[in-house]
């Protein structure tokens, strides 16, 4: 027996150290861990239960134990606690009233310091026991099957929130639901939405072979990419046109009527400042109505096809999703696709797929590793540049002999806000000073046009070498203009190497290789450098990296069609989930705790006394990971509670926080709150009120979008999400 498990039989009134696995042992840093066992379950946990109901002998279906009715309010209640988080006890605890959580310990899991429990609301809550769940081929596929069947919660929208909308109220079942099987689907889409233009690619399950949607409305030219615009009359919200024909609607005189919103998809960024949008659009309605319109047309051209052999209930989606994104974001897309009518809010869970773009990428270049002799234990980097975010990863190739090959991810992927708009922005301030005294007479049609020219002709062709030239717009009215100042002749603008990489390249290219090399300092070693993405195929970019890099990487490569990496990437993702099958976390994700009380250093105003009489620190943050900690994709965190709060549902906060350094508190700067877990109670057959229940809440952080599941009575059950967004 372990040191353990005596304790695991413990009675009421014994100190009791809960957070047992079935196997009364522990992984090794638990039992290592000088933290381990300050904590215990109260007495109304002693009893250690498989699974649902706990209905000790000579007890009611109320649970309970000799001496302390688990539903009776006079036994339980107490006074002067925080009724919101979970409470480290040694001993008896009274925390039941208005639903805490209570019990729980702090300790290490298989991949690092994890302190384990969650914050309850509308149930009294009271921590069972840790299910230690070590990584197995068996319980990866049974977790993720589990996983998928259950992602209804990230579909949902948040209170008071309906797809595609700002207002309206969203229901909230009140009984727990059934898992739904995964749905089967021949044919997978990829979107990848993007800040300045966006593209979609499909394939059939059958063969596999990728195809490119290259037909848009208002485009002559066959081409993957259309533009991310969208036309708004500026005294609506009801979208007009969008792609080429918005930016042709610009050029009319009736212009004036309207307004064109781009680079929306920076609204979803909260890392930095945005001014609201020209129309007082949401940033959720906005991507919605595009995508609404993108996907239209994309189905409408598949019919005309052999696709149209499918129904499109038949489709599974694949939407891309900058790595740097928080949470939130990413829910905001999936809601967005729900709006859009991609997928409906009944649909199974694995029909619309959330793929970080380094990992698109990465799939795409996952299938040139033996061109670039790519072996076993080699690393490479993913610098996916595009047009509003740079979003970086390194990966190692995993492929053992005799077994099929797979991707890991082996640092923290991170990014920002400094693609290529950030050069368009840069550009057009130089612009806006060297036609200073001209710039009243140049009409708004006539500066788009400039501006088209130095995206379409100058930005991708720039090498840091030579002097720019360019040709003015005869809409500027200054095609015949001569202005030595500036450098203007004959409708021609020259511009200076060295102005070009001081004013407009270098600030954003600098933030680039910053990144870069924040990526390398994390994995110490690494192959290949891949640069995928519109901004990735920039020749100035292409040769700084090379410049910087060339000494500690031996690869510098920029992919064929780097520019359909990510969109291509997706498909190959939706064909083959299992590709990659490792993560490293991004952040701290951890939930609010009571724990024992430091004297002289956590603030008097945390003091607390639990009804058992012992001095608590309320809102500590409770880890359960920690960011740069790998998960399997698979891989769930279960922890196991009892709660008295049936036949009322469960919520369940979920905290974040970017620090480097682990936080202390939940109202320490930086710490969030992003999610709410809403957990439906089922019904039990012959239940009473504040029965006894047990469950096991298991949630999964290696996968794009954080994911939660209850277990109650062995059944497992859906849990309703509800993220927090400014964007919203």
């Amino acid at each position: 027996m372990s040191q353990y498990g005596q304790q695991q039989q413990g009675y009421p009134g014994q100190y009791n150290n809960a957070g047992y696995d079935n196997s009364g042992t522990y992984p090794p840093q638990q039992q290592q861990d000088p933290n381990y066992g300050n904590g215990s379950a109260p007495p109304y946990s002693a009893y250690p239960v498989a699974g649902g109901m706990g209905q000790p002998n000579n007890s009611s279906p109320g649970g309970g134990y000799p001496g302390s009715p688990g539903f009776n309010p006079s036994a339980v209640n107490g006074s002067n606690y925080n009724n919101n988080n979970l409470n480290h006890s040694n001993s008896h605890n009274s925390q039941y009233n208005n639903g805490p959580m209570n019990g729980g310990y702090d300790a290490n899991n298989n991949n690092g310091n994890a302190n384990y429990g969650q914050q309850y609301q509308s149930g009294a809550l009271n921590y069972q026991q840790s299910i230690y769940n070590p990584s197995s081929h068996h319980q990866q596929q049974q977790n993720q099957n589990q996983s998928q069947s259950q992602n209804y919660n990230q579909s949902q929208q948040q209170p008071g929130m309906s797809p595609g909308t700002n207002n309206g109220p969203a229901p909230v079942p009140n009984r727990a639901q059934a898992p739904q099987p995964e749905g089967d689907y021949p044919v997978v889409m990829a979107i990848d939405f993007g800040t300045t233009f966006s593209g979609v690619a499909y394939a059939l399950k059958a063969d596999g072979e990728v195809h490119d949607m290259t037909k848009w409305p208002r485009h002559l030219a066959q081409y993957p990419k259309t533009p991310t615009l969208s036309l708004y009359k500026k005294d609506s919200q009801k979208i007009l046109d969008w792609g080429h024909a918005a930016r042709l609607a610009m050029l009319k005189p009736s212009a004036k009527d309207f307004c064109l919103l781009r680079k929306f998809k920076l609204q979803l960024d909260e890392s930095i400042h945005q001014a609201p949008l020209e129309n007082g659009i949401s940033a959720l309605d906005a991507v919605t109505h595009y995508l609404k319109k993108l996907h239209g047309h994309v189905l409408s051209e598949l019919m005309k096809g052999f696709i149209k052999n499918y129904e499109p209930s038949q489709f599974q989606y694949c939407l891309t999703v900058p790595a740097m994104w928080s949470d939130a974001a990413k829910n905001t897309m999936r809601r967005a696709a729900i709006g859009a009518g991609l997928i409906q809010e009944g649909d199974p869970p694995n029909r619309l797929i959330l793929i970080s773009e380094p990992e698109a990428a990465a799939m795409y270049c996952e299938r040139m590793v033996d061109r670039f002799s790519l072996k076993h234990g080699d690393r490479f980097m993913i610098c996916d540049a595009g047009g509003g975010t740079v979003d970086l990863i390194v990966f190692e190739v995993s492929e053992p002999p005799g077994q099929a090959r797979h991707l890991k991810e082996v640092t923290r992927g991170h990014g920002a806000s400094c693609g290529s708009v950030f050069l368009d922005a840069n550009m057009e301030r130089l612009l806006e000073r060297k036609f200073k005294r001209y710039r009243r007479g140049i009409k708004a049609c006539g500066w788009a046009s400039l501006m088209d020219t130095f995206v379409d002709m100058v930005k991708p062709m720039f090498n840091g070498q030579e002097d720019v030239l360019m040709q003015i717009p005869q809409a500027t009215g200054l095609e015949d203009l001569n202005d030595s100042e500036i450098g203007l002749e004959d409708g021609v603008l020259c511009v200076s190497v060295e102005e070009m990489k001081a004013e407009v390249f270098e600030p954003v290219i600098s933030d680039v290789l910053d990144l870069i090399h924040k990526q390398l300092h994390q994995s110490q070693n690494c192959s290949a450098i891949f640069l995928v993405g519109g901004f990735g195929s920039s020749r100035y970019l292409e040769e700084r990296v090379r410049q910087d890099f060339s000494h500690l990487v031996g690869l510098v490569a920029v992919p064929q069609r780097p520019e359909l990496a990510v969109v291509r990437g997706a498909v190959y993702a939706g064909l083959n989930t299992k590709t990659i099958n490792m993560r490293v976390a991004r952040r701290w994700y951890g939930v609010d705790a009571n724990m024992p009380f430091e004297e002289g250093v956590d603030p008097e105003s945390k003091k607390i006394i639990s009804h058992d009489g012992h001095i608590r620190c309320k809102e500590r943050f409770s880890v359960y990971v920690r960011p740069g900690q790998q998960i399997g994709v698979d891989e769930c965190v279960s922890k196991e509670y009892v709660t008295w709060s049936y036949p009322k549902g469960l919520d369940s906060p979920l905290y974040v926080c970017n620090s480097p350094n682990q936080p202390k508190y939940i109202t320490d700067p930086g710490v969030q709150k992003i999610a709410d877990f809403h957990i439906p109670m089922p019904e039990i057959p012959g239940a009473q009120p504040r029965t006894r229940v047990v469950f096991k809440l298991n949630m999964y952080f290696g996968l794009t979008e954080v994911r939660a599941e209850a277990v109650i009575n062995g059944n497992t059950y859906t849990t309703i999400c509800s993220f927090g967004s400014r964007s919203s």
